[in-house]
């Protein structure tokens, strides 16, 4: 089950920053300008591929430079250190409590892997956490 996956806003404005590139292959158009084009597809096409899911007794976590597999026997979800509530401040509201960085722990290997799909503030970062938590309970029992 996918429990986050990158915004379409985030890969759509990659794909912006893209158009130059295309812009420049079709005015003027030679194999270095091609190559760029296919670079360019490249990295919005791996964006587009960055996720946290589970399945299959695996906690698979796509990051942009690296895909990890995480057996869900051995893996946990650990927050790292809170971070600096300057970012997303509202004045002392429920928003400048900090951040947390989303790792999934590998026990037997003792290092951690980020999820780079989980933002560090917000509800959403709470909800990937959860569900997270509860997906691998899930797994695990299923296994």
């Amino acid at each position: 089950m996918v429990i986050a996956k990158i915004s379409k806003f985030i890969v759509v404005c990659v794909a912006l920053l893209m158009i130059p590139t295309v812009i420049r292959f079709v005015s003027e158009p030679s194999s270095l300008s091609a190559l760029w084009v296919m670079i360019g597809a490249a990295i919005v096409y791996r964006v587009n591929q960055i996720a946290v899911y589970v399945n299959d007794g695996w906690v698979v976590i796509r990051n942009f430079f690296k895909t990890t597999h995480v057996p869900v026997w051995e893996a946990e979800v650990e927050l790292g250190e809170q971070e600096g509530g300057l970012v997303v401040s509202d004045a002392g509201g429920p928003l400048d409590e900090g951040g947390h960085t989303l790792y999934i722990r590998r026990q037997w290997h003792g290092d951690t892997v980020h999820v780079g799909v989980a933002p560090r503030y917000g509800k959403e970062a709470e909800r990937i956490r959860l569900d997270l938590e509860a997906e691998i309970r899930k797994a695990r029992a299923a296994a």
